[in-house]
């Protein structure tokens, strides 16, 4: 492919990628982290990377070219945007959808044909949720003239090809697979033993939960648990609760009335992912009770994939498999029941890592099929 020339022009490239994305680090944002890890491999694997994003992103990084232009994500910022796109001249411009950062703006709806009118280069988007049946007719019009003049559609759950098939029925849609932005940890038996020792969870059963906390991912299935448990038990909840916000502030006020708070250690967050791999290695089990069943593209389920510790989350139907415990969403019962069960036998598991690189490489085979 022939090198394109800007102001940003590296000679040495293979590629030329812009990614649009409303959030990324140091962003509190899934889809942000998603497209940062996959941006830094596009760059390590000697490509030129931009990212368009919101100007309350964080813009010092060594590998990527960040752009944090954007204020509203509205028809303020519509030539700014194409602006800077021209200017960068990329070979491909992937947006990723969705983002809190969007709100319901009209202007995402035809900012990829634009760049398509305005730069020739390849358009694509990535789909990381896709709840097609709640759309109403205006929403379901607008995802038309969003996906219509697309190059590739990539899908982060085969389950959305369908369902974006009934809107465009010509698209051409790829699944690729969601690696995790938590690598698999390379602690050693002191570093567990010192880790263990931090948090007082020496000869303890320590249950792990890391994620966000939002009511899909019912931690309070969870904290129901832990008063049934023995004594010997401890929740270590790698993450944060802010009383400022209803649902976390909830969660904060069932542990007080559970009595509880002696058996539940709150990390808070964390920039590095190796503490937050280490954090779930030294767990026995990583229990996480979304209620409405685990999606292969959740983050913090992957996270807990990669390591190797048993699993517990929930489905209606898979079966359990590998070291992974699934229940019905919402049951307290069985949650309970199956906790009490995989406590009595943890053991260290062995699982294949979907790594990055085979992400990078199965976006630039997307990239690479050529345009419309």
């Amino acid at each position: 492919m022939q090198k394109k020339h800007s102001k940003y022009v590296r000679n040495d490239v293979d590629m030329k990628i812009c990614f649009i994305v409303g959030a990324f680090p140091k962003m509190k944002c899934g889809v942000g982290d998603y497209t940062y890890k996959l941006a830094e491999e596009f760059a390590k694997q000697g490509n030129e990377v931009h990212i368009i994003t919101s100007n309350k992103a964080d813009k010092n990084s060594k590998l990527l070219n960040i752009h944090n232009i954007v204020k509203e994500w509205d028809f303020s910022d519509f030539k700014v945007i194409l602006k800077e796109i021209k200017q960068i001249k990329p070979d491909a411009v992937n947006v990723q959808y969705p983002s809190n950062e969007y709100k319901s703006a009209f202007m995402l709806s035809i900012l990829p044909l634009m760049i398509k009118i305005k730069t020739r280069c390849i358009v694509t988007a990535t789909v990381h949720e896709y709840d097609y049946d709640t759309f109403s007719i205006q929403r379901k019009l607008r995802l038309y003239l969003n996906f219509a003049k697309l190059d590739k559609i990539i899908v982060a759950e085969k389950i959305f090809i369908d369902k974006i098939k009934q809107i465009v029925p010509k698209a051409e849609i790829i699944y690729i697979p969601i690696s995790s932005n938590i690598p698999r940890s390379q602690i050693t038996h002191k570093q567990k033993e010192e880790l263990l020792e931090k948090y007082t969870l020496k000869d303890k059963k320590v249950i792990s939960y890391f994620g966000f906390a939002r009511p899909s991912k019912g931690i309070e299935y969870i904290l129901k648990c832990i008063p049934k448990l023995t004594e010997d038990v401890k929740l270590l909840y790698i993450g944060s609760l802010d009383e400022k916000n209803e649902y976390e502030k909830s969660l904060l006020d069932l542990i007080d009335n559970l009595n509880i708070k002696d058996k539940v250690i709150i990390t808070g967050l964390f920039d590095n992912e190796e503490d937050v791999a280490n954090l779930l290695q030294i767990s026995d089990l990583c229990v996480l009770p979304f209620t409405e069943g685990v999606q292969t593209r959740n983050g913090s389920f992957l996270a807990a994939y990669n390591q190797k510790i048993p699993v517990i989350t929930t489905s209606i139907d898979k079966k359990d498999n590998n070291g992974i415990y699934y229940v019905e969403p919402k049951n307290q019962e069985l949650l309970l029941k199956k906790i009490k069960e995989v406590l009595k036998n943890t053991e260290e598991i062995e699982r294949e890592v979907l790594t990055w690189e085979l992400v990078w490489k199965k976006y630039m085979e997307s990239f690479n099929r050529g345009s419309k």
